[in-house]
């Protein structure tokens, strides 16, 4: 509280102005860290500010390794309770590549989970409630169908929802319409839902909070179209104040910077970062009592860091694409074998990307879709299959359609630079 007041005291115009915002009665009597000045022998419940090179990498790396540190000390770590928070979503990339190689949830705060409501999963479960005798069902019925599914994630999500309607209900019976209801519900909620470490930008963290924050370098010097010029540090001031137990500022040592762009963003090769180190983390360390430290020495970033990946949403998908062969066509099996996880190939063809399982064509991307400039697609899988209809689509595109229904399949790509 004391830094996040440092923060934003300069600015001409602000929300706060006269008005700093300080602990509540409830914890009036807390010592000045919280409970983290007895867990963290370090930092002591202060505000930290982590050096590290001019390199939006080793800042990934940096960051989690200060979250990883803070894990090791509670027995009650969540890291659906924790954000990363950078200016811009290209220095969140590496963060999320560092994340998949080391088995971290995490998610980006710019992608969702697939319409929960058309997932194959959800479909089917649907379908046999429906064909109940009885129309009423309960949680052992319920985990009974689960159990006799093909394994994956969207299996696992409605086992949580399973879950949560038998606490709910305490174990009794609902009508089949009531738990289809409920379900569709709690599909429009759980997508909304943090599932694992978020990563966001400062923009669309606003109104959030978290228990651990870093706030990632990088770009916090730069100004936008009819921007005052302390509209970045109003929102940084917005970043800090996401922070309820611990927060971590990182700040890129001056130097000469580093290209990276070719592997994270759109821009190309050329760009580099500035590697200006931003001045209100130091300021901060002189003003509000905050640690300043170099942070965790750690090993060269991996070359893997250099690769994104990307969660396709319906959008990205042309839905229409099996719907246009007949029911009989062998493409309506071969999408129904698969499951998430299967790999896939994307190739060009006339300017549109296809989806291979193998050498067999299951789907098409929608004209919109692009490879990230600068770099390819290394691999692809299946995110999720999900259930279409002629109803669901555009009525300017139901004449080519011939079948009711049909599945779509929707992939998660991971892109790397071009040449590696």
């Amino acid at each position: 509280i004391a830094a996040a007041n440092a923060a934003i005291e300069p600015a001409a115009e602000r929300m706060k102005a006269g008005r700093p915002i300080h602990v509540d009665r409830a914890r009036a009597k807390s010592p000045a860290g919280g409970d983290w000045e007895a867990l963290d022998p370090v930092a002591r419940g202060r505000t930290q500010m982590l050096d590290t090179p001019a390199d939006p990498f080793a800042q990934a790396q940096a960051a989690m390794a200060e979250l990883q540190r803070l894990s090791l000390l509670t027995p009650n770590w969540n890291w659906s309770a924790c954000a990363v928070i950078a200016r811009e979503w290209k220095y969140l990339e590496p963060v999320r590549a560092w994340c998949e190689m080391n088995d971290v949830p995490a998610q980006m705060g710019n992608e969702q989970i697939p319409n929960f409501w058309c997932l194959r999963e959800t479909q089917a479960l649907c379908a046999w409630l429906r064909g109940l005798a009885n129309a009423v069902v309960n949680g052992a019925d319920l985990r009974k169908w689960l159990a006799q599914q093909r394994p994956g994630p969207w299996i696992d999500l409605l086992g949580e929802a399973v879950d949560e309607h038998e606490l709910e209900a305490g174990g009794a019976q609902t009508p089949v319409e009531h738990f289809v209801e409920w379900l569709a519900e709690w599909g429009r909620d759980v997508r909304r839902r943090q599932r694992g470490l978020l990563l966001v930008t400062a923009h669309s963290a606003k109104g959030l909070e978290f228990d651990h924050v870093v706030v990632l370098d990088g770009s916090w010097r730069d100004t936008g179209k009819d921007e005052d010029a302390d509209a970045p540090r109003r929102l940084y001031y917005v970043a800090m104040t996401r922070a309820r137990k611990t927060l971590a500022l990182v700040r890129f040592r001056e130097g000469r910077g580093i290209a990276f762009a070719e592997s994270i963003g759109e821009e190309r090769a050329t760009y580099r970062i500035k590697a200006q180190s931003h001045p209100l983390p130091t300021a901060l360390a002189r003003k509000a009592g905050a640690l300043r430290r170099d942070s965790a020495s750690l090993p060269p970033p991996p070359s893997t860091l250099r690769t994104r990946h990307q969660r396709l949403a319906m959008k990205d998908v042309d839905l229409g694409f099996a719907g246009r062969k007949n029911s009989r066509h062998s493409l309506h099996r071969t999408i129904a074998e698969l499951s998430p996880g299967d790999p896939l190939t994307l190739r060009a063809n006339g300017g549109r990307w296809e989806l291979f399982n193998g050498n067999t064509l299951v789907g098409r991307l929608a004209k919109s879709f692009a490879c990230p400039r600068g770099m390819h697609c290394h691999s692809a899988a299946v995110l999720a299959v999900v259930a279409w209809s002629r109803d669901r689509s555009d009525p300017e595109y139901q004449d080519s359609v011939q079948c009711d229904s049909w599945e779509v399949v929707v992939p998660e790509v991971r892109f790397v630079a071009n040449g590696a």
